[in-house]
C-alpha cells in the first residue's frame, strides 16, 4: 500500500518544533481560519508539532505513523477521548462514541453482534429498493441529457438507505427531523471547537437553548421510533432490530431505552453523513479520472449477468473497493481525530503532562510524501496489495485505528459499493466545473460547492 520508511529515533531535546503564532496561544487561532491548510503546514516540521494553547490544555499534531499508532492504542488509563464533556457527549449521550475504559470496552462487544458480516446481506435487501428509486429519478433527467445535484442526490439517497437498513421502513418525516438535528450539532460543535471564549453548554445562550432544544426533539422522535417497533415490528429486520437483541454482557437483559437511544443516533450518523461525505467525493474524482472510471464500467460490466445487483457480486468488485479506499485517502471523511492526554504520557521521547490534546490529521497523515508514493494522485492500484506492514496501517485512517476503529467499516464500504455499481452500470457522468473543489471541513471533509454531474443513459 505504501513504501517503508526506515525507522526513525524520535528525540526532543530541544522540545519539538512548534508552529509560529501569537504568544501563549501559537497558531490556534489560524485553526478556525483554515485548520486544513494548519494541519498540513504542520505535518510537514516533524514527528510532533506544538500548535499553541487554549485555556489550559496544549495542542500538539502527531504526524509519524509509528508515534500515531502509539496514541491510537495507548492504555486507556493514559490517553482517552475528548468526546465526553462536549457537543458530542450530550448529541450521542452514553454511546460507544463517547464512552471510555470499560463501559466502552462493554458496549463494543455488546454491539459486535449486531454488525457481524452475517447481517450484511439482510441490510443489502433493504438498502437496494432505495438506491432502485434514484435510479428511477435519474432517468428521465438523463434521457433529457441533464444533470443533477450529486450532492443532494446522494445525501438523499444515503440517508433513505440508513433509515431502511435502520429501521426496516421509510419513515420521511422523522428521516428530515434527524437530519436537521444531526447537522446542527455537529455543525455546532465544530463552531465551539476552536473557540476561544464559548460559554458552557449549561449557560442559557440563545445558540446553547436552540441546540438542546433539537436534542430533545431528536431524541423524542426515536424514542417514538423504538416504541413503535416493540408493538409493530417491521417484516424486515434493521440494525435497530439487531440492536433490541444485544444483551448487557453482565445481566444478559437487554438494553434500556436510553442505551438504544444513544446507539441508534450514532449508527445512524456514522451510515447516512460519514458515507454520503465519501460518495461525494468519490464521484468527484470519477469525474476528474475517465480512465480510472473506465476501469471501474470494465469491472461492472465483467459481473455474471445484466440483472439487479446482488449481494454475491460485491464480493467481485475488487477495483472498485480499491477506487473507493483511494478516494478515502485523498478525502478523508473524519479529517481530524483528537485524543486527551489523562495523566502524564511520554509520546517517544516526548513527556506530555495531563489534559494535552492530540492531534491527528487523516487528512495530513494521507498526503504526506514521507509515506506515500506521489501522494496527490488518485491511484486505486495502490490498494492492490494488501500486504503491507503494521507502520503503513497507522498511515491509512479513514476508519480510525486501534481499538476503537469503526465497528460500521464493512457497513459503510457495501454503501458505497452498491451505489457506485448500480449508478455506473445505469449511467454515464461528467463533470460539469472541473476546477478544485474547495474544502469545507466541518465535522466532516465536505465538499463546499455543490458537485453537479452531466448524466446520461450508457
Amino acid at each position: 500500500m505504501t513504501e517503508a520508511a526506515a525507522p526513525k529515533e524520535h528525540t526532543f531535546r530541544a522540545g519539538p518544533a512548534a508552529m509560529p503564532g501569537l504568544p501563549y496561544f501559537g497558531g490556534i487561532v489560524r485553526m478556525k481560519k483554515d485548520p486544513i491548510g494548519y494541519l498540513a503546514e504542520a505535518s510537514g516540521r516533524g514527528p510532533v508539532v506544538r500548535l499553541g494553547r487554549l485555556g489550559r490544555r496544549s495542542f500538539y499534531q502527531v504526524n509519524d505513523p509509528d508515534l500515531v499508532r502509539s496514541v491510537m492504542t495507548a492504555p486507556r488509563a493514559d490517553v482517552g477521548m475528548t468526546r465526553t464533556s462536549d457537543v458530542l457527549g450530550i448529541l450521542f449521550g452514553e454511546s460507544v462514541f463517547t464512552m471510555q475504559d470499560e463501559p466502552w470496552r462493554k458496549r463494543r462487544d455488546e454491539l459486535q453482534p449486531a454488525f457481524r458480516t452475517s447481517n450484511l446481506p439482510e441490510l443489502f435487501g433493504s438498502a437496494a429498493g432505495e438506491i432502485a428509486r434514484t435510479v428511477a429519478q435519474f432517468e428521465p433527467v438523463a434521457e433529457a441529457g441533464g444533470s443533477v445535484d450529486c450532492s443532494a442526490a446522494l445525501l438523499d439517497l444515503l440517508q433513505r438507505m440508513i433509515v431502511r437498513m435502520m429501521f426496516g421502513v421509510a419513515v420521511p418525516e422523522t428521516a428530515a427531523q434527524l437530519s436537521r438535528a444531526f447537522d446542527h450539532g455537529l455543525e455546532y460543535r465544530q463552531r465551539r471547537r476552536w473557540s476561544l471564549a464559548g460559554l458552557p453548554l449549561w449557560c442559557p445562550t440563545p445558540a446553547n437553548r436552540k441546540f438542546h432544544d433539537g436534542v430533545a426533539r431528536l431524541n423524542a422522535s426515536i424514542v417514538e421510533i423504538i416504541e413503535d417497533h416493540r408493538s409493530n415490528p417491521p417484516e424486515r429486520a434493521g440494525l435497530l432490530k439487531m440492536l433490541m437483541e444485544c444483551r448487557d454482557g453482565t445481566t444478559g437483559l437487554g438494553w434500556t431505552d436510553e442505551e438504544l437511544l444513544a446507539e441508534v443516533k450514532t449508527t445512524f450518523v456514522a451510515g447516512w453523513l460519514t458515507t454520503a461525505t465519501a460518495a461525494v467525493w468519490l464521484f468527484d474524482l470519477l469525474g476528474r479520472h475517465p480512465g480510472i472510471t473506465a476501469r471501474v464500467v470494465d469491472e461492472l460490466d465483467a459481473l455474471p449477468d445484466d440483472g439487479p445487483l446482488t449481494y454475491d457480486d460485491l464480493h467481485r468488485l475488487t477495483y472498485v473497493e480499491n477506487t473507493i479506499l483511494e478516494a478515502m485517502r485523498l478525502f478523508p471523511p473524519g479529517w481530524l481525530l483528537s485524543r486527551r492526554v489523562r495523566r502524564p504520557f511520554a509520546l517517544g521521547d516526548l513527556y506530555l503532562r495531563r489534559n494535552a490534546v492530540l492531534l491527528v490529521s487523516p487528512y495530513a497523515l494521507h498526503r504526506d510524501p514521507a509515506h506515500w508514493k506521489d501522494p496527490e494522485r488518485f491511484d486505486p492500484d495502490r490498494f492492490r496489495d494488501s500486504t503491507h506492514g503494521e507502520a503503513h496501517k497507522a498511515a491509512f485512517l479513514p476508519f480510525g485505528y486501534g481499538p476503537r476503529v469503526c465497528i460500521g467499516r464493512g457497513v459503510a464500504l457495501m454503501e458505497l459499493k452498491m451505489i457506485v455499481a448500480t449508478l455506473l452500470r445505469r449511467f454515464r457522468f461528467t463533470l460539469a466545473d472541473r476546477a478544485p473543489a474547495r474544502l469545507q471541513p466541518v465535522s466532516f471533509l465536505r465538499r463546499a460547492e455543490p458537485l453537479i454531474l452531466g448524466i446520461a443513459p450508457r
